[in-house]
């Protein structure tokens, strides 16, 4: 599965670098990809290991480039028509929000014969205020 959805980041990060023809978009697109390929051919060099913290941790920053790319023109308020922007911009930002995060999801996953953790463990701090005599009149 992470051949595939890293060809797609491949095929949509170059189509916005090679037809956005904005560096605001153009070099987070290009960032994403790089990044999409170490962490794939890291994650291949050690084996495809389950739950791997190195290829997860390399393909957040790439979340925030397709991020960057699905809004950045907007913030930046860029001259294009809205058709140009949801071709360019928007559409491959927005799906290659989606194919990174599904990455970094199958790269978190953790092997079945593992142990499960604790269930969620929550502390709660009780605080109590009281008011010191005489600070109401202040």
């Amino acid at each position: 599965m992470p051949k595939y959805l890293t060809a797609s980041v491949f095929l949509l990060a170059g189509w916005v670098v090679l037809a956005s023809g904005e560096l605001y978009a153009a070099i987070p697109a290009a960032s994403a990809l790089v990044l999409a390929a170490i962490a794939y051919a890291y994650w291949e060099k050690r084996r495809r290991p389950w739950h791997d913290w190195t290829v997860i941790v390399l393909l957040l920053p790439a979340i925030g480039c397709a991020v960057w790319i699905a809004v950045g023109g907007l913030v930046l308020d860029t001259e294009r028509s809205n058709e140009a922007r949801l071709l360019y911009e928007v559409g491959p930002g927005i799906g290659l929000t989606g194919l990174l995060c599904t990455l970094v999801s199958y790269h978190g996953r953790h092997h079945p014969a593992e142990e499960p953790g604790p269930p969620f463990q929550v502390t709660v701090c009780l605080l109590e205020v009281t008011a010191r005599p005489g600070s109401a009149d202040r």
